[in-house]
């Protein structure tokens, strides 16, 4: 096979993966608010709502609806409550209940085509630093990577971040290699794009300030252009934030917010109350209720069986450890030890961001451990350092160019045997009880009630108890349910988070409704018939 042909092969090998879990996935948790929030702004150019993630990303899943023209309550409450994004979905869904099921499907589609992206610039990145198989190994990680695959085909902001944050920092490398008008002037554009996708994003303003004090102390020169050529991009990415919100409350006095986290309470303290900001006022706002969840948590965290209201920085190094791919796990552990001569020109502006960002999740993060999703914009750092191994086995005896490729041709079983259930994925030393070590987006998001209606019509099932972690209806997939009781025999769907305690929210009876914590976990009591992927397990009731 031709080069050329396998590195179509392995984009449509992901593009396929990810339009198996689109099909088969229900609407999740965050994605019932962000569809709706994006077609709020194409109506309105109103950004205050579900402010917490930057418009960008859910403005561009909301584009393919555009045709349909969906119906949405364009009027909002003068004070938005922590919950109206879920009132506003749930009022979405209910004015569109023919066409909600297909109008996710259309909204999926630009998330596949920005994880297509991300895995261009993997391959070009890859391939500049340690060659031509080396980027195909790195193309080969990233498109059979579950977790990956899993967000890829989800209307959330993660999979976006991750692909505008590596484009920001391979075209800084880029500028880094040559530093031309144009190549500044594309960081500037990309590092703007970045911010609009998350604001988690705004890590690489000190991210890219290292890599230039570094690449200073080197002695590169002339230092004062340098230094003014990265003032342009900051200012540049500021104008691109800016005009993404139509300058929506830009210039605003810093007075006249009401922030609620100590972060910004603290900035606030030290500046002016009529210093004008150079920002727009939701993005201020969304930022301010991004490190107050930080500070105080939203939710309880779920790890090893427990639940906890404080986060853990061991949280996500468990994440990786759990949730990754065993060759691709190996090739992580290993890569750092491979001495490569010549070592390649630059290779810190990958290696390093990587590191950054994995120190900065766990710790910025706070009592915020809902899942993997969280770090997914370090994803494609990973696979770019982790092939960073192919000149180096390529170097060595047959043997080890042997088990190397062995390694390598086992890695997409992990996502072909999991598809469509790439979100509940976990590697082997889980030894099958995910369920047991992390919740949430991690497993149960929501995702399964396809496959439920589909379980249901192969046992010949008319009514079923139903314990739904999720806001959608389950009779939009003609599911008929109840809420489980123990004086009731049957089967019984429970969604993981529900079996282990968790409360919440779930649809039932044409309405939301409360979901005490421990509600259905007496449920575990009984044996269990099934798991039917999507976070849902069946149990038999009674005798």
């Amino acid at each position: 096979m031709s080069p050329r042909a396998l590195k179509l092969l392995l984009f449509g090998a992901f593009a396929i993966l990810c339009l198996h879990g689109l099909i088969w996935d229900s609407p999740t948790v965050d994605e019932f608010t962000h569809l709706p929030a994006g077609y709020f702004y194409l109506k309105t150019g109103d950004f205050d709502l579900a402010a917490r993630t930057p418009p960008l990303i859910k403005v561009l899943a909301a584009l393919p609806l555009m045709p349909l023209d969906p119906q949405i309550r364009t009027v909002k409450p003068a004070r938005e409550s922590a919950w109206y994004p879920w009132l506003l979905g749930t009022d979405f869904m209910q004015r569109n209940r023919p066409v909600y099921d297909r109008l996710f499907l259309l909204g999926r589609l630009p998330i596949v085509a920005l994880g297509l992206l991300m895995g261009l610039i993997v391959y070009l990145w890859a391939r500049d630093l340690y060659g031509p198989a080396a980027g195909v190994v790195a193309l080969t990680f990233f498109a059979f990577n579950p977790t990956l695959i899993a967000h890829s085909h989800l209307v959330t902001a993660d999979v976006g971040a991750a692909t505008f944050l590596v484009l920001a920092l391979y075209a800084f490398y880029r500028w880094a290699l040559q530093p031309t008008p144009l190549r500044m002037l594309a960081t500037g554009l990309a590092l703007g794009v970045a911010q609009l996708a998350k604001g988690t994003a705004v890590l690489l303003y000190p991210i890219l300030l290292l890599l230039l004090v570094i690449w200073i102390v080197r002695g590169e020169r002339p230092v004062g252009r340098r230094l003014g050529a990265f003032a342009a991009m900051v200012v540049l990415s500021l104008v691109v934030l800016n005009a993404g919100y139509l300058f929506q409350g830009t210039g605003r006095p810093l007075g006249s917010f009401d922030f609620q986290s100590r972060f910004m309470k603290g900035i606030a303290g030290h500046l002016p109350s009529a210093l004008p900001m150079p920002l727009p006022a939701p993005y201020l706002e969304g930022f301010d209720g991004v490190r107050l969840d930080a500070e105080a948590g939203e939710f309880p965290n779920y790890l090893f069986g427990r639940w906890s209201r404080q986060g853990t920085p061991l949280y996500y190094l468990v994440c990786l450890l759990f949730k990754t791919p065993l060759p691709l796990l190996a090739a992580c552990l290993l890569a750092p030890f491979a001495r490569l001569r010549p070592r390649p020109r630059l290779e810190l502006y990958a290696g390093l961001p990587l590191a950054i960002l994995l120190i900065s999740y766990a710790v910025l993060t706070g009592n915020v451990n809902y899942g993997i999703r969280h770090i997914l914009s370090a994803f494609p750092l990973l696979f770019i350092y982790a092939s960073r191994l192919t000149p180096f086995v390529l170097e060595r005896s047959l043997a080890v160019r042997r088990a190397a490729l062995g390694g390598l041709l086992l890695y997409p079983l992990s996502a072909l045997i999991a598809t469509p259930n790439t979100i509940d994925y976990f590697n082997l030393l889980a030894r099958g009880r995910g369920d047991e070590i992390l919740l949430d987006s991690n497993l149960d998001w929501g995702q399964g009630l396809k496959r439920l209606r589909t379980y249901m019509n192969h046992q010949g099932i008319d009514r079923i108890g139903l314990a739904y972690f999720g806001h959608v209806d389950p009779t939009l997939y003609g599911i008929d349910a109840y809420l489980p009781t123990p004086d009731q025999p049957g089967l019984v769907a429970v969604s993981a988070n529900f079996l282990h305690g968790y409360g919440y929210m779930t649809f039932a009876g044409g309405r939301m409704v409360p979901v005490p914590a421990g509600a259905y976990t007496w449920i575990a009591r009984y044996p269990r018939v099934a798991d039917l992927g999507g976070g849902l397990f069946i149990y038999r009731i009674g005798p």
